[in-house]
């Protein structure tokens, strides 16, 4: 059974109905899922394991691109060094499709996914001669709501629930030559 190609894991980021593909100059690109859990052994010898659940977040060295839908709100967060909810708060969405999301510029894919929001940390601005970088982090800030997605143009749209009758969001993604977006 072949693996499955890290291309087939994309996610965008969207203030408002237009969305970032991201990951464009980046070689990793992970949540991390932070768990909180405990082990510990007690006098008797025996050994409980508690589990108090996750705090995802995201890591992203993003390179500006100024046709990137959250270039300003990047560079806002970043100018104004932003902390209230309303100007930080972002959506991410997160699919795993049927093939690498380059595909979707001549078909559509499809796949699982989910959108959940986050608030955008920004952990430096600047970077080096190759351009300039907002680094930033996202923090999951509520429920993960699991749905479907389709991919055109590597423009996302993704359903709740995946079921029939469920509301399609669509979000555009833009990109830079056909390419993926940081």
């Amino acid at each position: 059974m072949p693996k499955i190609l890290r291309g087939c894991r994309a996610m965008w980021l969207s203030k408002g109905d237009k969305s970032t593909l991201i990951g464009k100059d980046l070689d990793d690109l992970s949540i991390d899922t932070n768990p909180d859990t405990e082990q510990t052994k007690n006098v008797l010898g025996e050994t409980t394991f508690s589990h108090n659940g996750y705090t995802p977040s995201i890591a992203v060295e993003y390179t500006a691109r100024t046709e990137d839908e959250i270039y300003p709100v990047l560079q806002k967060i970043a100018n104004e060094l932003s902390v209230a909810d309303d100007g930080i708060t972002m959506d991410l969405i997160v699919a795993t499709l049927t093939e690498e999301v380059k595909e979707s510029d001549t078909k559509t894919l499809t796949g699982s996914g989910f959108k959940v929001p986050v608030r955008i940390v920004v952990d430096n601005d600047g970077g080096s001669t190759s351009g300039y970088a907002i680094s930033f982090t996202a923090y999951e800030s509520g429920n993960r709501i699991q749905g479907t997605v389709s991919v055109a143009n590597r423009e996302v749209t993704f359903t709740a629930g995946g079921a029939s009758g469920a509301s399609a969001q669509t979000a555009s993604a833009k990109t830079s030559g056909g390419s993926l977006s940081d």
